[in-house]
């Protein structure tokens, strides 16, 4: 099981996670396979949304090479 730790106080196991993409204005949509299963993370401006998301899918794509 893979897991993405948001803050000091959420798990989120990315198993269930469907998609995660960029919402406008500043924030990260992640899609999860139960019904209704949405979650925004919201910013306070682009730049940082940017630099997480970045950050987000580089350590996931690392994970994945580490794990073939």
């Amino acid at each position: 099981m893979l897991w993405l730790r948001l803050g000091d106080n959420e798990l989120i196991q990315l198993d269930h996670v469907i998609s995660i993409k960029k919402q406008e204005p500043q924030g990260i949509e992640m899609l999860f396979t139960e019904p209704n299963g949405k979650r925004i993370l919201t910013f306070a401006d682009q730049a940082d949304r940017n630099r997480a998301f970045d950050r987000l899918i580089e350590n996931l794509v690392k994970l994945r090479m580490a794990l073939e």
